[in-house]
């Protein structure tokens, strides 16, 4: 072998070996790097003596990495749904003063008083009182939820956003990780920054990673419409509808009914059960002002007069129908409570006011059998001047054989405390997979200051060794070339 070529072979390997240090010094600069994975340099000896870098590998599960994708995606859809989920419940939270269940009790026992004494004006005025403070209560509800429905929409569109932001980031990262093919520090910095922005994109939809050979992704969402495609993004368009409703399009398509996992899919379901409870207290807001409009309408006032209405609708509401929205007191002037049933006796009889007060807890008798026949199929009653609409039949039923109250707890409340408790259960169960295998990952890709330290003490030692044999083969050259002077 010539000198020549020993200090080609140890030139080559001191070259070789301070590439090999460099990232093994990137590694350990990086030991603190969130999402950083670390770079393991592949040393391998040439068949014609000598060593070369082969390979600078990431250290990276796809499978794990896959898993944490769509563990994330429920977890994040989970944890969202329930934080709406709460917020639902803490509209009807009695205990903490929200809800309007001590006014309903209060409505109906404010009664009594004038039961007793017909023409008390006291009496009556409190019974108006406490008429205005449920229908507040019943209104306050009606706003907070849609409140809530409102700021969640806009977090739907918000987290849209943010989605469009990472699929471009992502189609750019495609684009620079073939580029940098042949740099490998550069295209592994674009690996770990594609790994980051496909973690963030699975907390907001629940997605369908495709890897390619040359590790860039094409993404979709897991009902197959793509996000990006090589180097090119496809947005996804927000908007709402006249119910304030959020739609997603996909190239003018509506999908937002394939919405499930991530917070989007957490967003969308809790809008559903906003709605949902929304239906329930306009159907509850609506029966309870039919059935006690109905009965005091049978009934007298003070001056004689029938057919009036305890509840009515909000002048300034554009709705025809009576809800939660737009209930309101009807009576101002407490003579105008119709507490009798005999014209002649409006001073002192109490049999209308006794029958209003019995319907907290029976309303059975009060719509004649034709008024509920309308009501079943049609889903919508007329009763004098005033409209009420109801979504479900059913839960004109359940209150007929249960109770206002009986309707309030057990199928507003109930069901949203059981469906905090099903989500909550769902959520720790992800939340600790994810944990698991985010634990798993950084095991497999975080830097190890102790085994990078001892990788770096070997290169530099056979960095140390390559520089020596260069030291003495240029001394055997200057020998030689002296002994030939």
């Amino acid at each position: 072998m010539s000198l020549f070529y020993s200090l080609s072979l140890a030139g080559q390997s001191l070259l070789t070996h301070r590439n090999a240090i460099n990232t093994t010094n990137t590694n350990i600069s990086n030991v603190f790097t969130e999402g950083y994975s670390r770079k393991i340099p592949h040393l391998s000896n040439l068949s014609t003596g000598g060593v070369e870098l082969k390979r600078i590998e990431r250290a990276f599960d796809q499978a794990l990495f896959n898993r944490y994708v769509n563990t994330n995606n429920l977890k994040s859809g989970y944890e969202n749904y329930n934080n709406i989920l709460r917020q639902v419940e803490s509209v009807f939270n009695d205990i903490q003063g929200s809800g309007f269940a001590n006014e309903l009790n209060e409505f109906f026992n404010s009664f009594n008083d004038i039961a007793i004494n017909p023409d008390d004006i006291a009496a009556r005025y409190s019974a108006l009182s406490k008429a205005e403070a449920l229908v507040g209560r019943i209104r306050n509800s009606y706003e907070t939820l849609t409140d809530i429905k409102e700021k969640t929409s806009l977090s739907v569109r918000d987290n849209l956003n943010r989605l469009n932001d990472i699929t471009r980031q992502l189609a750019t990262v495609n684009k620079n990780i073939r580029f940098y093919t042949a740099d490998p520090d550069k295209r592994n910095n674009y690996l770990d920054e594609r790994d980051r922005l496909l973690k963030e994109l699975s907390s907001i939809i629940d997605i369908k990673v495709t890897f390619r050979e040359d590790q860039t992704v094409d993404v979709s969402t897991v009902k197959g419409h793509s996000l990006v495609i090589h180097d090119k993004n496809i947005n996804l368009t927000y908007e709402t509808d006249t119910n304030g409703n959020p739609i997603i399009k996909h190239q003018g398509t509506d999908i937002s009914d394939l919405f499930e996992k991530g917070r989007i899919g957490g967003y969308m379901k809790g809008i559903d059960k906003i709605n949902e409870t929304i239906g329930k207290l306009n159907d509850f807001t609506a029966i309870f002002a039919m059935i006690v409009n109905k009965q005091h309408r049978a009934g007298f006032d003070l001056n004689g007069n029938t057919d009036i209405d305890f509840f009515g609708i909000d002048p300034a509401s554009n709705k025809t129908n009576i809800d939660a929205s737009n209930i309101v007191l009807n009576i101002t002037d407490p003579e105008n409570i119709a507490a009798a049933s005999d014209p002649t006796l409006t001073n002192s009889d109490n049999t209308n006011i006794k029958k209003i007060i019995n319907l907290k807890d029976d309303i059975n008798g009060i719509l004649t059998l034709a008024e509920e026949t309308t009501l079943s199929t049609t889903g919508s009653l007329t009763i004098g001047s005033i409209t009420y609409t109801i979504n479900s039949y059913n839960n004109y039923t359940f209150i007929k054989n249960k109770s206002f109250a009986e309707y309030y707890s057990s199928d507003i409340i109930a069901p949203l405390g059981f469906e905090i408790n099903r989500v909550d259960n769902l959520f720790q169960e992800q939340n600790l997979i994810l944990e698991t295998v985010d634990a798993k990952i950084k095991e497999l890709s975080s830097v190890n200051l102790d085994e990078e330290l001892i990788n770096l003490t070997k290169l530099q030692r056979a960095y140390e060794a390559s520089a020596k044999i260069i030291n003495v083969t240029d001394e055997l050259l200057q020998t030689v070339l002296g002994l030939v002077k």
